[in-house]
């Protein structure tokens, strides 16, 4: 598998062969609609099926549904050259996808394909959109041009507005079987032996356990878990704890301690566990200030979360 930098990706991943399969059909039959979104959890490939479904298109001569890698349209694609194919991608989830980026975006799909084939956008992820955005996309969905294909890839369809996901066939991926990740991790990290803890640790999402062993974000990972640990036993202070907290990017911790509370609430078994659900809440409040347009004080807020932490979880000590 590769990404857009690398050029043509070979295949999609082996989870996702469902939701090709029904694309594929749709292509036969000459009924694949004109926007789709693609819906679900980040790190499991959504994007790169959205590439290939792209290429696929845009192929002159596809072989057994991908692009053939040969032919004219395909070199272009390698190049970044090809003309009916545009990608609108918001890098940092904290920065919007602004209204003149989407004008472009229609621009570009009311024109006449320069290939004569098929013209393909790519918005990731979606839910950037600020609301002006999202509603001068709307023409594009209200008044599609023919072959043209609008694929919204998101995170979290919930941040779009109903009037965009109603022009949407929504395609829902969710985090593979164990067995899949485990199978597919196997083949792509022979030389490791911790395939199992990989897969827990990145809470079943494969790409999300291959950044963690690149970026060395697994150690990151471990440290807090055991900061958070270590203020539920009362044996770190919530300050010291937030200074740890303090060395990782905050939505990447943000979406880490919910996951670590998640996996508290599953094993407590006791009244509790409402208790840690309104932790879930108070995280889920931090999340929209950090994805906020407010620069919040992060020192300020991981201190008010340890302290809170302290608080929620004094009835799930171990």
């Amino acid at each position: 598998m590769t990404d857009a930098s690398k050029g043509l990706i070979a295949s999609v991943y082996p989870w996702q062969q469902p939701q090709w399969q029904m694309l594929a059909d749709q292509i036969s039959d000459d009924r694949l609609p004109h926007a789709i979104m693609l819906s679900g959890p980040q790190y499991i490939g959504k994007f790169q099926f959205a590439e290939i479904l792209a290429q696929a298109l845009l192929c002159g001569e596809p072989v057994a549904g991908y692009a053939c890698g040969r032919c004219k349209q395909c070199r272009l694609l390698v190049s970044h050259g090809h003309p009916d194919l545009l990608y609108l991608q918001s890098e940092d989830e904290r920065k919007p996808i602004k209204v003149d980026a989407v004008r472009e975006l229609g621009e570009f799909l009311a024109k006449t394909s320069q290939q004569g084939g098929w013209k393909v956008a790519i918005v990731s992820p979606a839910e950037n959109m600020n609301i002006n955005a999202a509603n001068a996309l709307l023409k594009n969905l209200e008044e599609p041009s023919e072959n043209t294909l609008l694929l919204l890839v998101c995170h979290d369809s919930s941040r779009l507005p109903a009037t965009i996901r109603s022009r949407c066939r929504n395609l829902s991926f969710g985090v593979p079987e164990k067995t899949a990740v485990l199978s597919w991790l196997k083949q792509v990290l022979p030389d490791r032996d911790d395939h199992d803890s990989l897969v827990e640790q990145s809470t079943g999402k494969p790409l999300w356990a291959l950044k963690l062993l690149e970026t060395g974000l697994l150690e990151d990972k471990l440290q807090l878990e055991a900061a958070i640990d270590d203020v539920a036993l009362n044996t770190m202070t919530p300050l010291d704890a937030a200074a740890v907290f303090l060395n990782v990017d905050d939505l990447i911790a943000i979406d880490w301690l919910q996951g670590f509370v998640m996996k508290r609430i599953q094993r407590d078994n006791t009244v509790h566990k409402m208790r840690l659900f309104q932790y879930l809440d108070r995280l889920q409040s931090a999340k929209k200030v950090l994805l906020g347009p407010s620069n919040p004080n992060r020192q300020l807020l991981w201190e008010e979360l340890m302290l809170d932490w302290q608080l929620f979880s004094t009835a799930g000590r171990r």
